[in-house]
């Protein structure tokens, strides 16, 4: 971490902004180890490999759904053998990291590879950086940024940028900020750290689904957003409104995750009663996210449906029309691919 996010900080027990920084080891990028105490109630955070740990007082069920993430076995090599994320694991794995999310081509981006899902949602990912339009003198919070490639993008931009998140995923930041540098904090969503009206940005990709009170998520994003600024998630899994909970969100609360089955219209309302006035829920293109998945799948498939969706990128404005009236089945039966965007 870098001293100057000290300004943007407070602590999670107190809310008081009354922290100090304790240096320990420092190198030419940032404090690599120390910790932040809060002159107010005497709190003590560490720091670790430059993150920011602000969950010594997390609730229960987001310590186990921490556990159950760094429990998992992510990686799976060629030859069947399973790691779980640790600093020897990103090491081993670096160029991997490096390359999300499109990835480099080979086995992990690919079907059964560790990264096939981030691969096939890597065009969601480009359209929303190009959505965002960014100048490079923004604010960015991202909340549950996982391997934390988003905010590295953010940050390449110009943008301050900060990475949270839960698990020791965001440990494979450290590969990143070498390049362009972003703060990292270990942090729940539900009490995001920071001072009110700190971000111009905040991004998610599918990370409400995580939460079990929307609402809650909701309000603190509305909170630290400046007046006028942005919520912008993608890649939310969602089911439809007539469609029945997929058995896998059981098996998945078993593990001791909080994936949560939500529809397009709770999502709306979570973010209204969260505070946001202007929400916009917008489905994506399905002809580009049929022609990326293929493409990693099968790159020679050739089939009817493939053809379809080619004729649709080709003929944009055909495809608007036939969007517009797929809107209620998407709705009540199969979102798949869509953003929300909130202004405060």
């Amino acid at each position: 971490m870098r001293e100057s996010v000290l300004k943007l900080l407070r602590c999670p027990a107190c809310k008081s902004n009354l922290l100090s920084l304790r240096k320990e080891t420092v190198n030419e990028i940032e404090t690599r180890t120390g910790r932040i105490v809060c002159n107010n109630c005497s709190a003590d955070y560490k720091i670790e490999d430059g993150i920011i740990n602000f969950l010594h007082n997390a609730n229960e069920g987001v310590l186990r759904e921490r556990k159950a993430m760094d429990d998992d076995e992510y990686i799976v090599d060629e030859s069947g053998i399973k790691y779980r994320i640790s600093n020897e694991t990103i090491e081993k794995f670096k160029d991997k990291f490096l390359a999300l999310p499109e990835g480099d081509g080979s086995y992990f981006f690919k079907a059964n590879g560790s990264f096939q899902t981030t691969a096939e949602a890597s065009g969601r990912f480009y359209s929303a950086l190009a959505d965002l339009n960014l100048s490079g003198k923004e604010s960015v919070l991202e909340v549950g940024s996982c391997f934390s490639y988003a905010s590295f993008n953010f940050a390449k931009k110009g943008c301050s940028v900060v990475a949270t998140d839960i698990s020791n995923y965001l440990k494979a930041s450290n590969l990143f900020i070498k390049q362009a540098y972003f703060e990292r904090i270990f942090s729940d969503m539900h009490y995001i750290p920071f001072m009110d009206n700190s971000f111009d940005i905040v991004f998610g990709s599918a990370i409400l689904h995580h939460s079990k009170d929307l609402k809650k998520v909701f309000s603190e994003i509305y909170r630290v957003l400046k007046p006028g600024g942005r919520l912008f998630v993608i890649n939310e899994a969602c089911r439809g409104v007539l469609e029945k909970v997929h058995p896998v969100f059981k098996k998945m609360e078993e593990k001791g995750f909080a994936d949560t089955s939500y529809t397009i219209p709770q999502f709306i309302k979570g973010a209204k009663a969260g505070g946001f006035r202007k929400v916009k829920a917008i489905f994506s293109s399905l002809a580009d996210d049929y022609i990326l998945r293929r493409k990693n799948r099968n790159p020679d498939e050739r089939t009817f449906k493939l053809e379809l969706a080619n004729f649709f990128k080709k003929h944009r404005r055909l495809e608007r029309l036939v969007s517009f009236f797929m809107i209620l089945p998407r709705l009540l039966f199969r979102p798949k691919s869509w953003k929300l965007i909130c202004y405060k």
